[in-house]
């Protein structure tokens, strides 16, 4: 991941030199339904299903317009909870921090409506749960997703709505101070993305 931020700055320097139109601005939403499944690691058994699942994100994009084309890369913070229901310890929940970059390619349609998909790079800030006397003891630091969307613009506000769907399982591994215990926590990045930006 860390490869990645200046091959994706280069990447951004190269395109705004040719492009015809350059929009900046700050955005923010929520985001509903994310998927996750919490595993006893040896058995595979009595798995725990995630449910009432919200988040929000806040960060920054940019719209690069060619003619009816545009790139819009972002950048942003986003965090999730979620809640499971796990054999004898009850109800808990569990909360994900991440940095995403999408990069967004697509056309607007009618002079009003874009439509858009693109990549979404994801790095983990960090991983927890409410359980108590539990230690984490590996968490994968990368994921990769893909998103699909529209929005349209009214002044200098702009809104999104987007599907957001993971193209790989990200895993965190907890393992229980007193009994010795271990279970992974398996999620992917599929949720509805609803956002309102702010033009510069």
């Amino acid at each position: 991941m860390k490869r990645l931020f200046p091959i994706l700055f280069l990447l951004f320097i190269s395109t705004v030199t040719y492009a015809q139109k350059v929009e900046f601005g700050a955005k923010a939403g929520m985001a509903f339904g994310y998927k996750g499944t919490l595993k006893q690691t040896v058995t595979n058994i009595k798995e725990s299903k995630a449910t009432d699942n919200i988040g929000w994100h806040a960060g920054f994009f940019s719209r690069i317009k060619f003619l009816e084309w545009f790139i819009q890369p972002e950048i942003y913070f986003s965090s999730m909870k979620t809640n499971f229901d796990y054999r004898n310890d009850g109800e808990f929940t569990a909360h994900s921090n991440r940095l995403d970059i999408p990069i967004l390619f697509g056309s607007k349609f009618l002079e009003v409506i874009r439509l858009y998909a693109g990549p979404v790079f994801s790095t983990s800030l960090n991983e927890d749960i409410s359980l108590k006397g539990i230690r984490k003891t590996k968490t994968d630091d990368f994921s990769l997703a893909g998103q699909v969307g529209g929005g349209f613009d009214l002044a200098k506000l702009t809104f999104d709505v987007r599907y957001e769907f993971g193209f790989n399982k990200s895993q965190t591994n907890f393992i229980k101070k007193r009994t010795g215990e271990a279970f992974k926590l398996e999620k992917r990045q599929n949720s509805l993305v609803l956002s309102v930006g702010y033009k510069f």
